[in-house]
């Protein structure tokens, strides 16, 4: 059984609060308005990488042996544990190889390259990226740092959940419903056990584009349920094809249901986003706001917190949903 609490994501803090921004919680007239609720958005987008990943990265990378930290590391990552890693590392002084899809959006190779590590490009029509990334660490002694399965990552990614809860505690505010974007699910994981225990009623949804639902599912048939084969997104930050094992044993405690939102949905959430909250946005990180702005719960005169997990989107795409509008 996994054990793991808020005091996981205390201890946490302690590691990584000198190493990331405290990023703003910020609500919005218009969109309160128009949603006809309080809503507050945790801007993760806005984090020193582009993402909240950045938390669980360098929990989990302050905590090596010096010895590990001599060998360096290695991860597989779409991209924005990638551009984590990647920052942790240089801030460790550590070497890091990074394996990562050839369609990756070009923003985040880059980012990760320009960060210091080594980038190892796959075809995943072809190749295992953890299958890839085990035989580099066999052959190079490095440490794996996996991208959400591991609880050190999930007390990491957890740290996101603790600002948003000392600042609405500071603010005599007691939010009603929490909404965030899942992938393989370590966000989700960190942020809901510290949001359950300031805050024992709140509801919880995972919000996951529609072919990609793996959270979803589990949650409901109460075991790990991958996705179908073929299933495609515009969010490449959430392509987990099932939960971990790890996370999905921490989510079957805290959600109250998974919901989903399809990419013409996150398309317009995007575009609403620039111009009401005036941020960028990537297609993964605007999942939890676009269930929000689509109605897929009900939320009039409510208290919510929306989770903006990232902003690391190519301007070409960017330019492309805004011209769709």
């Amino acid at each position: 059984m996994t054990t793991f609490s808020f005091k996981d994501v205390d201890d946490a803090y302690g590691r990584v609060k000198s190493l990331i921004l405290k990023t703003p919680l910020v609500s919005n007239e218009e969109i309160n308005k128009i949603t006809k609720a309080n809503v507050f958005f945790k801007l993760e987008n806005l984090q020193w990488t582009g993402s909240f990943k950045l938390r669980g990265a360098s929990n989990k990378i302050d905590q090596l042996t010096k010895n590990e930290k001599n060998k360096g590391v290695v991860a597989y990552s779409s991209g924005n544990h990638a551009q984590a890693v990647a920052y942790a590392s240089k801030l460790n002084n550590i070497s890091s190889t990074i394996v990562m899809p050839k369609n990756a959006p070009s923003i985040k190779i880059n980012n990760t390259k320009r960060y210091g590590s080594e980038v190892v490009l796959y075809d995943p029509a072809s190749g295992v990226r953890e299958d890839i990334a085990n035989d580099i660490a066999r052959t190079t002694k490095k440490t794996i740092i996996k991208p959400y399965d591991d609880l050190d990552i999930i007390a990491g990614q957890g740290t996101a959940g603790k600002e948003i809860a000392e600042e609405l505690l500071d603010q005599n505010i007691r939010p009603d419903v929490y909404l965030c974007c899942c992938g393989g699910g370590g966000l989700i994981a960190g942020t809901s056990t510290y949001l359950k225990h300031k805050f024992p009623d709140i509801e919880i949804y995972s919000v996951e584009p529609e072919e990609f639902n793996d959270t979803q599912l589990s949650f409901r048939s109460n075991f790990i349920t991958p996705i179908k084969k073929g299933a495609q997104s515009i969010c490449d930050a959430l392509l987990a094809p099932q939960p971990g094992d790890v996370t999905f044993a921490i989510n079957q405690q805290t959600l109250t249901d998974g919901l989903t939102v399809s990419d013409k949905e996150v398309k317009s959430t995007i575009v609403v986003l620039a111009e009401n909250l005036k941020i960028i946005t990537e297609p993964g990180g605007a999942v939890a706001a676009s269930a929000l702005l689509n109605k897929k719960l009900d939320v009039e005169n409510k208290t919510i917190i929306v989770m903006i997990s990232g902003g690391n989107i190519d301007g070409e795409l960017f330019s492309s949903i805004a011209k769709e509008k």
